[in-house]
This record gives C-alpha cells, structure tokens and sequence, in this order.
C-alpha cells in the first residue's frame, strides 16, 4: 500500500515537470527527469530493505506514460525508471533496465551508475524509439543493484505497440 501510494505521488509529480538534465553513460543517453523530498511523506519501512528501490518502470514520450502505443514513424518514446532513496545520505548504485520484445526473441540490456541524493525520488530514462518502431508486446524491466541494495530492487511491466 505504501508503494501504491508513493507511486501516485510520484506519478502526479512527473506530469508538472518538463526540465531534463541529460547524461551519458557508456553511449546510452541515460536522463534524468525531476528530483523530488519524500522529507514530509509520512512512511515507515515494513522490512529491511535497500536505501535505493525502483518504484515503477513503464513507457512514454516525453509528455505522457502509455500502455497502449499506436506508433508513428518519427515519434520519439522513452523508457522510464522511478527510485526513490530512503535514507538521509545521497547513494551511488548501479541501474539497469532490460527490454524485450518480439515475443521476448529480442532484448536489449543498458546498465549505467547513477546516484540520488538523501529522502528524494528520482525518474530516470532511456531513448527507447528504435525497439518500439518494432512493434508488438515489449516487457520493461526496471533494476537497481550495488552494496546495501538489497532484494527487493526489480520491477517490470508490458506495453503493446500497435
């Protein structure tokens, strides 16, 4: 429940910001999107977990998240990844995002380090276009790894490409 809710948050809080701060890592076009508190949502961790937790991946364009993709030769979509930091100090980790399509026969895998500073959340993305002009079901997957990440560090969804 408390992920449901730090999602919407973080959901309404990505459609008012329009700035990117852009990054390379290893030739992928890693960007950043906003950075938000979380200082004065009431939360409390119910497990042991990582500082760094992927909340939420999915695919978009620059000013709207789909599920349903009625692609345009030139459109530009990206892939989208949601971490939130839950400890008071800015921590370095890994971030991965894996993504498949053609039935799963095809996939593409970019890892690149990242950082996000102390009780904030961070989306991060990916140019993703070439593997949408494919067209079909593609499977996102979201991952953070690294020293005191923990397991519960995965997230995924689908999107159908039309």
């Amino acid at each position: 429940m408390k992920r449901l809710i730090l999602c919407l948050v973080l959901v309404c809080g990505l459609v008012q910001f329009n700035y990117l701060g852009a990054q390379a890592a290893k030739g992928v076009q890693a960007g950043r999107l906003h950075s938000s508190s979380i200082k004065n949502i009431p939360m409390t961790e119910a497990s042991a977990q990582g500082a760094v937790v992927p909340l939420m991946v999915y695919i978009g364009n620059p000013s709207y998240l789909y599920w349903t993709i009625e692609y345009t030769p030139g459109d530009i979509w990206y892939m989208y990844i949601v971490v939130v930091n839950t400890s008071p100090s800015t921590q370095s980790f890994k971030l991965e995002y894996d993504l498949r399509y053609g039935d799963g026969v095809g996939y593409k895998v970019y890892r690149c380090s990242q950082s996000v500073a102390g009780m904030s959340s961070d989306s991060f993305r990916f140019n993703v276009t070439s593997y949408v002009a494919k067209k079909g079901l593609l499977t996102l997957t979201g991952r953070v790894y690294g020293k005191g990440m923990g397991n519960d560090n995965k997230v995924t969804t689908q999107a159908y490409v039309q």
